[in-house]
């Protein structure tokens, strides 16, 4: 097990090491507009620290996927959610949906993603921002895999926006909210996105 430390972010406490990515203003802009409905069924990809999928289960979800690539980020979220009584929930070691051998959906899909334009894999922890040459590289893998009804993610206005809006059109996904932060020379967007092509039945 890696040396944690725990500390509060937005009201919650987590564990962070070294190797895995302390929540930041795009973790605050996604909290902002998740919404769960009560007995959903949730997965929270490159889930760090765990805090998004922590944020859902406190809003009623009925149990919550955790996945992330990186072996050390997902020792953080087994020490975040061992600080708490839930227990719907199970934690994967793998990259995007690759676990999951089986035709699987789920109702709400949390994706906070790697988003800057570059391929840096020298250490775990570069994977939670090398977004590939155009930013959005990682995040469109997720996304045409279709395994969720509602897709609460967010990009950079450094990634190429025209390629994710239509590849977004191609999925036939249809966004229904988007918010915006700047940050200095940057602006991060989050998105509510409806896959229409799973039903509620």
């Amino acid at each position: 097990m890696s040396s944690f430390r725990i500390i509060k972010y937005n009201k919650y406490k987590i564990c962070i090491n070294d190797e895995t990515y302390e929540p930041s203003d795009d973790t605050e802009l996604l909290l902002d507009i998740i919404k769960i409905n009560k007995g959903e069924k949730v997965i929270d990809i490159g889930t760090g620290t765990g805090i998004l999928g922590l944020h859902s289960l406190f809003q009623g979800a009925k149990e919550v996927a955790f996945v992330d690539i990186n072996p050390l980020a997902t020792e953080a979220t087994l020490c975040t959610l061992r600080m708490y009584p839930f227990t719907s929930y199970y934690i994967l070691n793998c990259d995007l949906m690759e676990c999951f051998r089986y035709s699987v959906n789920f109702d709400v899909a949390i994706f906070n993603p790697p988003y800057l334009p570059y391929e840096e894999y020298n250490r775990w922890i570069e994977y939670s921002w090398s977004g590939g040459k155009t930013g959005v590289d990682v995040l469109l893998r997720f996304l045409r895999s279709g395994k969720a009804k509602r897709i609460y993610t967010l990009y950079s206005s450094l990634d190429d926006e025209d390629y994710l809006q239509e590849i977004i059109s191609e999925l036939k996904y249809r966004i229904s909210l988007r918010k915006e932060k700047t940050i200095g020379f940057e602006t991060l967007y989050a998105l509510e996105i409806y896959n229409d092509k799973i039903s509620d039945s």
